[in-house]
């Protein structure tokens, strides 16, 4: 009797039908439950680990497009492009050491920097370290050095300049920074932008020596402030915009506050707000159409050039623990190319970058990060000093000639920053881990001028349920798109599974339990599914670089595509959709 009531069970039993819109509705709840949860985790937990992976899988492929999509415009129009070019100029510890300087260094200092930049005039610069050293305390201690015949006395200073006797030093470095300023503005026609803070009137200000002069008025201060993804901390956005903080609970300034508070700088009067350096030079240098409104804070997706430049950051290797590490691994897939003492790794192929930068993105051991993509200049390699007079030294090999400082500064954008190994301005990239801060606002502003003029190509947007209409119709093209591959990846899947299951049926030896063909049946049904685990699990990773990709040619931000596939592809590989269709169905497959 028992018996016949289970085979009455297994008759009554609902199964799907021919197997189609079995594996139809699983592969569409798998697309439908990602993008719910895409929704959902990011704002209550915050920390969605397989979005982050997913981006750092997908960011070698996008610099490596970005840089071969780049590369046709550039031949198209080589004049144009060369005055986009960046070149990066770092003050390194180097150079303080070598010029006797201490950290801030005095006035004087970029006086000495600024000279070679009004030698050879470039397209503009970016100062990108915020002047907070009073002209006061800086001239009491050059006088006080001078005073007391300090041997320890910076010796970089402009040659060019005189700076008069020992009695009027109190102001003679700050105006000696100052002309070298106006040299570049006026005489060489080259715009300057500051590094700034912002205050709580939402102004952008340097230090009041500065900003009190009505000269140095007229340059253009620019916010530096960025904030790291919270999750890996890596620099996926970049900000075009700070508009003023009202939230509730906020501190508002008092009236004598807002009384001395600093005259508002250019692009910070009521309706407009301070933007950011790369974004502000890419308006005020080169004209660019894009208009960003200040009702509440923009950021763009930035995507990281892949290919490495021939001069870069000169950090050697440090002796930490990923070093020891990399060092006791093998195969490592960034050895034999003669640079084995730097940081990074460089090379004249893309292919082997990507190739390099994919095995670091899977496991960091494999490869060291790649070089900065833009050449970098390090103060420390400027001669300390021009001219013909007594004072010259006999220049060193590491100096550069005339003619390379010619190449490298002379109608280009150069960027002013810091490269010490321990700062607190640093970023990290997914391609070239630590680096200095300062390449970030370079590669922001390499992708302002390589896109078009059109906000929605560049900037970094997330999931919310009242977005623009062709928004949620990118969204509904993606999930078809991803439907479409999910559906045959299940299809694959449970062909694979049938075609195992025919293989065991056909062995009834294998049934009789604790048998020794019993232990080897578990044995290899447990090594077919994890397999299949691992395989399914590798090829919706795959997939799901190639949807990221898809979703960046239709101009939708990469963490958006990496959390909804994020979530699908968890959905999928742990096989949520089908029990949770099976439950919703009442249908049991067979």
């Amino acid at each position: 009797m028992a018996k016949q009531k289970e085979e009455q069970g297994h008759k009554d039993a609902k199964h799907e039908g021919g197997g189609f819109w079995h594996l139809f509705g699983r592969a569409a709840l798998s697309v439908v439950l990602g993008i719910v949860l895409a929704f959902l985790l990011p704002t209550r937990f915050g920390e969605e680990m397989g979005a982050q992976t997913m981006a750092r899988y997908a960011a070698p492929f996008s610099g490596y497009l970005f840089d071969r999509a780049r590369a046709k415009v550039v031949d198209n129009n080589r004049v144009d492009w060369y005055s986009k070019s960046i070149t990066v100029l770092v003050i390194d510890a180097e150079v303080l050491r070598a010029c006797k300087e201490g950290w801030p260094a005095h006035y004087s200092f970029y006086s000495w920097l600024l000279q070679y930049l009004n030698r050879f005039p470039p397209k503009g610069v970016f100062i990108d370290v915020i002047l907070s050293q009073s002209k006061g305390q800086d001239a009491a201690k050059r006088k006080k050095a001078k005073e007391l015949k300090d041997p320890e006395e910076p010796e970089c200073r402009d040659e060019t300049v005189d700076t008069g006797p020992i009695g009027t030093l109190d102001e003679s470095d700050f105006d000696h920074f100052k002309n070298a300023l106006m040299r570049l503005t006026s005489q060489n026609n080259v715009p300057v932008f500051l590094a700034a803070r912002r205050t709580i009137e939402n102004t952008l200000v340097t230090n009041p020596d500065l900003d009190s002069d009505d000269d140095l008025k007229k340059l253009k201060r620019v916010g530096i402030e960025f904030s790291a993804h919270s999750v890996d901390r890596l620099a996926w956005t970049y900000p075009l915009v700070y508009p003023k903080d009202e939230r509730p609970g906020k501190k508002k300034p008092s009236p004598e506050q807002t009384a001395h508070s600093v005259p508002e700088q250019p692009g910070t009067s009521e309706g407009d707000c301070p933007r950011s350096a790369a974004f502000s030079i890419f308006k005020e240098l080169y004209h660019g159409t894009l208009d960003v409104p200040c009702t509440e804070a923009a950021f763009m997706s930035v995507t990281w050039p892949l290919d490495t430049a021939a001069y870069g950051l000169h950090w050697h290797e440090s002796m930490d623990g990923e070093r020891e590490e990399r060092h006791g691994i093998w195969p490592r897939v960034d050895s034999r190319d003669g640079d084995e003492d730097m940081y990074c790794t460089s090379n004249e192929s893309q292919i082997k970058l990507l190739w390099r930068a994919e095995a670091r993105a899977f496991l960091r051991p494999l490869s060291r990060p790649l070089c900065v993509h833009y050449r970098t200049i390090h103060a420390s390699q400027l001669p300390k000093h021009m001219g013909d007079g007594p004072n010259v030294a006999t220049p060193n090999d590491l100096e550069l000639s005339d003619a390379e400082l010619n190449d490298a500064f002379r109608g280009r954008f150069v960027m002013i920053g810091t490269s010490f190994a321990y700062s607190n301005d640093l970023v990290l990239s997914p391609l070239q881990d630590r680096i200095p801060g300062v390449f970030l606002h370079a590669a922001a502003l390499d992708n302002l001028l390589s896109y078009p003029n059109d906000l929605e190509k560049v900037e970094a947007w997330e999931l919310k349920l009242k977005m623009p209409l062709s928004r949620w119709g990118k969204i509904l093209t993606l999930g078809i798109v991803g439907f479409i591959g999910f559906f045959i990846i299940v299809s694959i899947k449970k062909k694979v599974r049938k075609v195992f299951a025919e293989f065991h049926h056909e062995r009834t030896h294998w049934r009789k339990r604790f048998h020794p063909h019993w232990w080897i049946a578990k044995s290899i049904t447990a090594g077919f599914n994890i397999a299949l685990f691992v395989i399914s699990l590798a090829v919706l990773v795959s997939f799901g670089v190639a949807m990221i990709l898809f979703g960046a040619w239709m101009d939708i931000p990469f963490l958006v595509v990496a959390h909804i596939l994020a979530c699908a592809i968890a959905v999928e590989s742990l096989e949520w959709s089908e029990h949770l269709f099976n439950w919703i169905t009442d249908s049991k497959e067979k």
